[in-house]
């Protein structure tokens, strides 16, 4: 099933349309909404017991609802309030008076009686505390709460999401719950599928409480999961049998300059291993030498010692190349930086629409742009690592770490392009649509391994699919390359060239 990952805001408006649009009794989604939460705690830990500490918001109300309906299956679970019972919500009050109605206890809990908390180190606390509205740190009883259940050894399920955290993918200052769980309701926030957010939220179960399919699958939500179901949806493969090598496109690779050869090499296997028909690698004379007859299948050509716009030129018309990935290992070095502005420059006049930047070509797009903007009628796709970001948009690494999917649509909309920004939870975006990862894992973590995905995604830029199909296909299937091995050899650290090996097992379920 294709998800759609919402903010804060955009939930309530699907709450609020649901209730007042569409008619469904807040009682009712509040009641699905708890029950939901009693069901899994039942199935995974009936014999368990279990605490609810609720907040004074509609996030406590789950809670009561979900203390009702265990008690209704004969666990009575311990309540906790943390402030007044005349502070809830007119829905709260349904179904605290409910518990109250079945001789369930509601403990108001403030910070002169906190000792009255008792859990104990083996059973299961629900966090009910604060909701997904939350756009401060939390503070007062709240922050005392979340500090006694993170000092607590039992299991925590929180309830739509960690108390403490933000919805929207930015992770605050101060404490927040680190759950065991967490029961989304409707749709997944952005915080429960990004870092560093994501570490707080453990296994993120998404709970269907009856809102209208129209309003959870709407077109104006603009943020989706990359998981199996969206990468069937792009269909990379559109030849019919009666085609040649060249239908398949023709990749031209700048880089693999000296000592940096295995870059290049990569990024062409990885092609071939997608589906790209022909590729060449252009580089240094001497890298040539070295690179020329590794892959059997790639051509190899060396760049003019001058490299000015005319000599790049006559290399992008002298075949026909339908693509160009620049970067990987081109160096540092004012050859390679004379390589970059002059490419950029002469691909205007070529048959080449559709180019990604990695690597080093990061390094002098952050230079190109401070004074040029990159050419019009081209799709250009950018590949950065957090660093790579940071030289881009100016800001340091921290700052872009903590809001990744805002770090990646800035980064997007500033350069015109499609922004894959790699990490955990790889988020790709056009600027307006943004995509976040599930595969992949902490394997990917190794030299070469955005070589590899630049190959990949570098394939299916020669396909009849979009430039941001090209990148969460390419992510996608990065990932799952990694996951599929980590299932093989649990215990073994991966290779690019392992990742490589995984690619034509799995380009074939689009």
């Amino acid at each position: 099933m294709i998800i759609k990952v919402v903010t804060s805001d955009e939930m309530r408006e699907i709450d609020r349309i649901s209730i007042e649009e569409v008619g469904i009794p807040a009682a009712v989604l509040m009641n699905n909404a708890g029950k939901s939460v009693a069901e899994f705690i039942m199935e995974k830990f009936g014999d368990k017991k279990i605490s609810i500490l609720c907040g004074t918001g509609n996030n406590g109300g789950d809670g009561f609802t979900a203390a009702y309906y265990l008690f209704n299956k004969g666990i009575t679970p311990a309540v906790y309030l943390a402030g007044k019972k005349d502070r809830l919500s007119h829905t709260s009050k349904i179904f605290m008076n409910l518990c109250e109605n079945v001789n369930i206890p509601i403990h108001e809990i403030d910070s002169n009686n906190l000792p009255a908390i008792t859990l104990t180190n083996d059973g299961v606390i629900v966090d009910a505390i604060l909701g997904t509205g939350l756009n401060r740190s939390a503070n007062g009883i709240q922050l005392e709460l979340i500090k006694i259940i993170n000092n607590s050894k039992s299991t925590v399920v929180s309830i739509d999401i960690p108390s403490g955290l933000s919805s929207n993918g930015e992770l605050l200052d101060g404490e927040c719950i680190k759950a065991d769980f967490t029961i989304t309701i409707g749709l997944p926030k952005i915080s429960l599928v990004t870092y560093p957010c994501k570490n707080f939220c453990g296994e993120v179960i998404i709970q269907d409480i009856g809102f209208p399919h129209y309003l959870t699958n709407n077109k104006n939500l603009k943020v989706t999961l990359i998981n199996d179901s969206l990468f069937k949806t792009i269909k990379i493969n559109t030849q019919n049998e009666d085609i040649h090598k060249g239908n398949r496109g023709h990749t031209l690779i700048i880089g693999g300059f000296q000592n940096m050869e295995g870059a290049a090499i990569l990024t062409a296997s990885a092609l071939f291993n997608a589906g790209c028909g022909l590729a060449t690698i252009a580089t240094t004379d001497e890298s040539r030498r070295i690179i020329a007859g590794k892959i059997p299948e790639v051509m190899t050509v060396s760049l003019h010692s001058n490299c000015d716009v005319s000599t790049m030129k006559e290399l992008i018309r002298s075949k026909k190349f339908t693509s160009l990935i620049i970067g990987p290992g081109l160096d540092r070095t004012e050859y390679s930086g004379r390589v970059f502005d002059s490419t950029i420059s002469a691909i205007n006049d070529s048959a080449i629409k559709r180019v990604l930047i990695d690597g080093d070509g990061l390094f002098f797009l952050a230079e190109y742009m401070k004074n040029n903007r990159l050419p019009q009628g081209i799709d250009f796709i950018i590949t950065p690592h957090f660093m790579e970001a940071s030289r881009l948009l100016g800001k340091n690494i921290d700052e872009i770490k903590r809001n990744r999917l805002g770090s990646c649509i800035e980064l997007s909309n500033k350069t015109g392009t499609v922004t894959v920004l790699k990490g955990p939870a790889t988020v790709v975006s056009d600027g307006d649509r943004s995509f976040i990862n599930t595969t992949g894992n902490s394997g990917l973590a190794t030299a070469g391994s955005g070589d590899v995905l630049s190959g990949i995604i570098g394939s299916f830029m020669n396909s009849n699919i979009s430039p941001v199909e090209a990148a969460i296909a390419g992510v996608y299937i990065h990932g799952l390359c990694a996951d599929l091995y980590k299932e093989t050899y649990p215990h073994l650290t991966m290779k690019s060239s392992d990742i490589v090996d995984n690619v034509r097992r799995v380009v074939g379920r689009g």
